[in-house]
C-alpha cells in the first residue's frame, strides 16, 4: 500500500499546498514601500532619493526573495487512478498509498478536541493509511481525487478498524476524532481487551496522555470513556458480561475523580 520515493503518476492531477508566509513577507513588503516614499519626500536632493531608492528597493527585493524561497518548495499531492503520491517539498522522501480493490477516501478536517489540534488528514476508509493534508485546500484534495475515479462513499463502519489502528499507533487524539465522526461504535471491542469498548479505550488513553499536562481536559476525557463504557456495557450479551463491563467503567470513573 505504501511506497518509498514513488515517481509520478501517469496522468497525474497536481494539488499544491497553499503558499506559506504571505502575510509575513507582504506586510514587510508593503512596510518598506510605504518607508520608501516616506523617505522620497523627506529627501531634499535627488542624491538622497536615489540612496532612499536603492535601499528601500534592496529591502523590498530581499521580502519577495523570502516569499519565493519558503514557497518554491511547496509540498503537493500528485493524484493518479491508481495512486496518490505526497511530496514533501525540499525536505524528506515522497511515498505513495496505491489503490485497491472498493479503496473509498475520506478527508478529515482540522480538528481540535480537549485542547490537543491535528491538521487535515486524508485517509484510505478502513485501511489505516492516511496523508496529512497540512497548508491544502481540502476541496481541491477532493476535487483532484474525485477527477480521478476514488470514491468518497465508504461505510462508516469501516472505521472501526481505522479507530483501532491509530490507538495501536498511539494516536489516540485522531482515533478519537474519528470515533467521533463516524462512530459512535457502543458494540466494538477494544483489542484484546473483551471487557472494554473501544470508544472508551480510545479516551482513556487520550486522557492518560494529557493528564499531566492538562489535568481538567483529562478528567473530560475519562468523563467520556466512562459514557462510551456503559453503553458497551448496555450492548453485552449476558448479566455477567455487563457487569464485567460496568466495573470497567467504575475503574475509568476514579481516574476522572482523581
Amino acid at each position: 500500500m505504501q511506497e518509498q520515493g514513488a515517481g509520478q503518476p501517469p496522468g497525474a492531477v497536481i494539488v499544491r499546498a497553499r503558499p506559506a508566509g504571505t502575510i509575513v513577507f507582504g506586510s514587510l513588503t508593503a512596510l518598506w514601500v510605504v518607508a520608501l516614499a516616506a523617505s522620497e519626500s523627506a529627501q531634499p536632493t535627488t542624491v538622497g532619493r536615489v540612496e532612499a531608492g536603492v535601499l528601500f528597493g534592496v529591502f523590498i527585493a530581499l521580502s519577495a526573495g523570502g516569499w519565493l524561497a519558503v514557497n518554491r518548495g511547496r509540498r503537493q499531492l500528485e493524484v493518479g487512478r491508481d495512486a496518490i503520491v505526497t511530496r514533501p517539498g525540499r525536505r524528506g522522501q515522497p511515498f505513495t498509498l496505491t489503490r485497491d480493490e472498493g479503496d473509498t477516501l475520506c478527508l478529515l478536517p482540522k480538528f481540535k478536541m480537549l485542547g490537543e489540534a491535528r491538521p487535515a488528514r486524508l485517509f484510505f476508509l478502513g485501511r489505516g493509511g492516511f496523508i496529512v493534508l497540512r497548508d491544502f485546500r481540502l476541496d481541491e484534495v477532493r476535487s483532484a481525487c474525485e477527477a480521478q475515479g476514488w470514491r468518497f462513499d465508504g461505510d462508516p463502519s469501516l472505521a472501526v478498524r481505522d479507530v483501532q489502528h491509530w490507538l495501536n499507533l498511539g494516536r489516540s487524539v485522531e482515533a478519537a476524532k474519528l470515533s467521533e465522526t463516524f462512530g459512535p461504535f457502543p458494540a466494538a471491542a477494544a483489542d484484546g481487551e473483551a471487557r472494554t469498548g473501544l470508544d472508551a479505550a480510545v479516551l482513556e488513553d487520550f486522557g492518560d496522555k494529557i493528564a499531566r499536562k492538562a489535568r481538567a481536559n483529562a478528567r473530560e476525557a475519562y468523563r467520556r470513556a466512562v459514557a462510551a463504557q456503559r453503553a458497551f456495557a448496555g450492548c453485552a450479551a449476558s448479566p455477567a458480561e455487563a457487569g464485567a463491563r460496568m466495573a470497567e467503567a467504575g475503574r475509568i470513573e476514579g481516574k476522572a475523580r482523581n
